[in-house]
């Protein structure tokens, strides 16, 4: 596979930082009664999008990206949800500050992709 060039490394992990944002976004519209997503669940909803990108940019690297810039929250503590039916443990939830990001960039870009 050829590598990318700056500018589309940059696009790509640009593009992936707003799916993960958009995926996150997603969930906390289905009101779970344990909200976030563990990071499994977030590789598997994101498996059409990192077939079209092919896999440039590492999911671990851009949850550690939105979670430094306080775009994404990560929470530890286990809790039980009788929804998924099994304890979940470590998972990711948007932030406010992820929201208004996800809201400017689909403003910007004029359309949803």
């Amino acid at each position: 596979m050829a590598t990318l060039g700056p500018a589309s490394s940059a696009w790509a992990l640009h593009e992936t930082l707003l799916e993960v944002l958009r995926r996150l976004n997603q969930a906390e519209g289905r009101d779970l009664d344990v909200p976030g997503l563990e990071y499994a669940e977030l590789e598997r909803a994101m498996r059409l999008f990192w077939a079209a990108l092919a896999g440039e940019v590492e999911l671990d690297f851009a949850l550690r990206l939105l979670v430094e810039n306080g775009l994404v929250g990560q929470q530890d503590a286990p809790a039980y949800s009788w929804e998924r039916r099994r304890l979940v443990g470590e998972r990711f939830r948007i932030t406010t500050l992820g929201k208004s990001y996800l809201v400017r960039q689909i403003e910007e870009s004029d359309r949803i992709r």
